[in-house]
């Protein structure tokens, strides 16, 4: 099984528009039985198009923030007895 992330698809929100399908520049996904699927995950870059031009929020792409404060990236706030 892949580690790779990969868009979710939400079909109870779909209107089968079919926007995200030619907004997606990989051809990942399709529409079946008037539901979005991914066609084609292998391919996806998650370059994001079809979450940004889905009006039903029907597809979102999670982000995974790593790193901390303790590896040189800004904090959000400051540690205990710390200036800003």
């Amino acid at each position: 099984m892949s580690e790779r992330a990969l868009p979710t698809l939400y079909p109870n929100r779909c209107t089968a528009c079919g926007l995200c399908l030619t907004a997606c520049p990989e051809g990942v996904l399709a529409l079946q039985d008037g539901c979005p699927i991914l066609a084609h995950p292998q391919n996806c870059t998650y370059c994001g198009a079809c979450e940004w031009i889905c009006p039903a929020e029907a597809v979102e792409l999670y982000y995974e923030i790593v790193g901390s404060a303790d590896q040189g990236l800004p904090a959000t706030h400051p540690a205990e007895g710390e200036t800003a």
